[in-house]
């Protein structure tokens, strides 16, 4: 894995949560927020499996799939709370392949928003991790 790969992917990851948070400030009787919210998350699930496996790539580790990712991760202490990652990556499953009924939306608008602050605490602390990589 590239320095260059993994700075980039560290980008567009602080990118995608920063538009997840936006999208959760957002008042909850507006048009399409559910939708639009369940969107952003999971575009970040999707970058931040992938940005875990070019970190663990970058460190030599090697990881292809989301679970395979979530596991190495662990194991290298850099995530905690198994079971709601596991969760997250199913939910991202989920919504990306089934039409959502309203009610179904609203649920997991709710379980997202419980989840945002550790998707902001494991972004935080990748970026911390490779900050020497990048320019100043």
């Amino acid at each position: 894995m590239t320095e260059r790969k993994l700075l980039d992917s560290l980008s567009n990851l602080e990118r995608v949560v920063s538009n997840l948070e936006r999208a959760l400030a957002v008042p909850r009787d507006r048009e399409l927020v559910f939708e639009g919210t369940i969107h952003r998350f999971e575009m970040t699930i999707e970058l931040m499996w992938k940005t875990l496996s070019r970190a663990l790539a970058y460190e030599g580790v090697a990881a292809k799939t989301p679970r395979e990712s979530l596991t190495r991760a662990f194991s290298l202490g850099w995530l905690h709370d198994e079971g709601i990652w596991l969760d997250m990556v199913q939910n991202r499953n989920t919504t990306s392949h089934e039409y959502l009924a309203e009610e179904l939306a609203e649920d997991n608008y709710d379980d997202i928003a419980k989840v945002a602050p550790l998707l902001r605490a494991t972004n935080d602390l990748l970026q911390s991790k490779y900050s020497a990589l990048k320019p100043r």
